[in-house]
């Protein structure tokens, strides 16, 4: 209160009441955790808190990480905490489930060549100077060669380690590129580089570790000197040794990057038939692609990449090596290549004939291949194109004495539904551009279903 007195303002205090503490509350799992792990609390005290008894096993077993996300209130010092939990179960196995993609060629580091490496290392070593303060020659001698034994050691082996750990593990990868590994290198051969690089940085490692320390107990500033050079010899030794095992993984990265880039969100046209029917011919006028177009076999020799562009919406289109008329045993691995793409990759197939026999395959022997692979992959969105077809009629096909009545009516109409192309007269190509243009969209319709099924599961399996 104030009152009036003698021109001067009067304050009357009332005494302070005693200190009472607040009635307990019933302890929650919420409000105990909250307490325990506030952030608000002094350090002094935060660290005699434990987690009461029993909060451990309510967490869901197998998940991956647990992220106690808090939010201080400075005026009312209430704190907020939010449970975030981070990863996927796999089933029954409770692994984290990993979602394939493609494209990790792509991020593959840069490997320099050993020699880069090994010249690079010796002069970042050489300018390691000794620990200030050391006024003793023969211990600052002894300090400066540990110390440049120890760079030498870590120039030579970090590279390595960079190189074995960024490198993507075969069994991460999706499994097109798995395949493309496996045809490109053989088997095992990626994992035999990766092992051998990271044997060398192990031998490497220990050298320099066993001359660093002869080095850092000789007692005079010329032995510290003689141990130093032996050291730099033996890890240098050590290290052109394995050098071959760095040069095979510059060949790999190289070989790797080289692989064509596929979006799996993206409609994807795949050209399939035996060798030399025309495919390379299509994909120049359906795409961007630019393939080498020859009169003889296997001209394709890896998975050309295109791309289409039409009504402002843009696809895929990929070139793929031809298949001969054999058991899938016994096709060498230009032609697996093509069998990995339908087997791995959401694609649409435009399977191309060639019925005047120009490409050298006999009618029969293509009507048994595409009858092979039309039942294994016939799910998949599918056009047939008769190539050549000005060519027929002009030029006398090979017998079909003993084929069955399937082969001959193959031969004369192949098969049903097919349309008539060729590149050279420019007849169809445009009643080709039209229902590739309508496969594909329905190959984007198909995909958008897939991944708003894959989604809702995904929503499904994470609600606990």
């Amino acid at each position: 209160m104030r009152a009036a007195a003698g021109g001067r303002a009067v304050f009357h205090l009332r005494p302070r009441q005693p200190w009472r503490a607040p009635p307990p509350r019933p302890p929650t799992t919420t409000t105990t955790t909250t307490a325990l792990l506030s952030h608000s609390m002094p350090a002094s005290r935060a660290h005699h808190r434990r987690l009461p008894k029993g909060f451990l096993p309510t967490l869901e077993p197998g998940v991956s990480a647990v992220y106690l996300c808090r939010r201080a209130h400075s005026t009312t010092c209430s704190v907020l905490m939010e449970d975030r939990l981070q990863g996927e179960l796999d089933g029954a196995k409770g692994e984290v489930r990993k979602h394939e993609t493609v494209g990790a060629f792509q991020k593959i580091p840069m490997v320099m060549p050993a020699t880069d490496i090994l010249m690079s290392a010796q002069r970042k070593s050489r300018n390691v100077p000794p620990t200030k303060g050391i006024a003793n020659i023969a211990k600052r001698e002894r300090n400066k060669g540990a110390k440049q034994l120890d760079a030498l050691m870590k120039e030579l082996s970090v590279p390595l380690r960079t190189y074995t750990e960024n490198f993507p593990k075969r069994r991460d990868l999706h499994p097109y590129e798995r395949s493309l590994i496996e045809l490109t290198f053989g088997e095992g051969y990626y994992e035999q580089v990766l092992g051998r690089v990271d044997a060398l940085r192990k031998r490497i490692t220990s050298v320099g570790k066993q001359h660093a320390s002869v080095c850092a107990k000789s007692t005079t500033k010329r032995e510290a000197e003689e141990r130093l050079t032996e050291g730099r010899k033996r890890l240098e030794e050590a290290f052109q040794h394995g050098k071959h095992a760095i040069d095979d993984l510059v060949n790999v990265a190289k070989a790797l990057r080289s692989m064509p880039v596929v979006d799996l969100h993206i409609p994807t046209l795949c050209l399939v038939g035996s060798p030399n029917v025309g495919k390379s011919s299509l994909v120049c006028i359906l795409s961007s692609g630019k393939p080498e177009v020859c009169s003889y076999p296997f001209t394709t020799r890896g998975i050309l990449m295109g791309h289409i562009v039409s009504n402002h919406e843009r696809f895929q289109v990929t070139d793929t090596p031809g298949l001969l008329t054999r058991h899938d045993d016994d096709r060498n691995n230009i032609e697996r290549l093509t069998l990995a793409v339908l087997s791995y990759l959401p694609i649409a197939v435009l399977y191309v004939h060639d019925l005047s026999e120009d490409c050298g395959t006999s009618v029969a022997d293509q009507y048994i291949t595409y009858k092979h692979i039309k039942e294994r992959f016939g799910g998949r969105l599918w056009i047939d194109v008769i190539s050549k077809c000005d060519l027929l009629g002009k030029k006398a096909p090979m017998s079909l004495d003993g084929a069955d009545e399937e082969v001959a009516q193959y031969r004369r109409f192949g098969p049903e539904g097919a349309l008539q192309v060729s590149v050279q007269s420019e007849i169809g190509v445009k009643e080709l551009k039209e229902r590739v243009h309508q496969l594909l969209t329905s190959q984007m319709a198909r995909i958008k279903a897939d991944k708003a099924e894959h989604e809702t599961q995904e929503a499904g399996t994470s609600v606990p």
